[in-house]
């Protein structure tokens, strides 16, 4: 596993998240660092990994599947690195896009394997990747699964403020204010 607590380690994390979720790691830095578009990239992730479930998103591992995911790897380990104060070299994006494209790559062949060779369900590999990138993106930002669930509440409620402001839609509970 990736050191999480170096600057290059927390930058080729979010690139492998990127690789699992194009949009997931841009959403984990643009969160972590407060970034004004956070709310964007979180719908986008939360989009994208409702879409896959569904099967509307074709593999991974096609090329024109391969391009959304090694620029978003590019972009956040790029990225993650200049936030952290460090400076700007190209080699970093390079090999946050060759980390991305290379977890897009085998992690769609990894799940047909599992499946076909064990017979295990597509759905519930397609849960384990996203619990997967949502655990790395965590770890790479130091949020915990409270804080995640709170930003993506969050990011949907602005979303239904700025949709619908004037209609009755009920908020998201939070697990806080759940009853038994």
């Amino acid at each position: 596993m990736m050191e999480t607590t170096t600057p290059f380690g927390r930058a080729m994390t979010l690139a492998a998240v990127s690789g699992l979720r194009a949009t997931m790691g841009p959403a984990f830095l643009e969160t972590s660092r407060r970034g004004p578009n956070a709310g964007n990239w979180i719908l986008g992730a939360l989009g994208e990994m409702a879409l896959a479930k569904v099967g509307v998103l074709p593999r991974g591992y096609r090329p024109v599947m391969l391009i959304p995911h090694t620029l978003a790897g590019a972009w956040v380990a790029r990225e993650s690195m200049r936030k952290d104060g460090v400076d700007d070299d190209p080699s970093v994006a390079i090999a946050g896009a060759i980390v991305a494209a290379g977890v897009a790559s085998v992690a769609p062949i990894a799940r047909i394997a599992l499946t076909r060779g064990l017979g295990v369900s597509g759905t519930l590999l397609g849960l384990a990747e996203d619990y997967l990138a949502l655990k790395l993106g965590g770890d790479a930002t130091g949020m915990t699964f409270g804080q995640i669930g709170e930003a993506a509440r969050d990011a949907v409620e602005d979303l239904r403020d700025q949709v619908a402001p004037n209609l009755e839609i009920p908020a998201i509970p939070s697990p806080s204010h759940s009853h038994a």
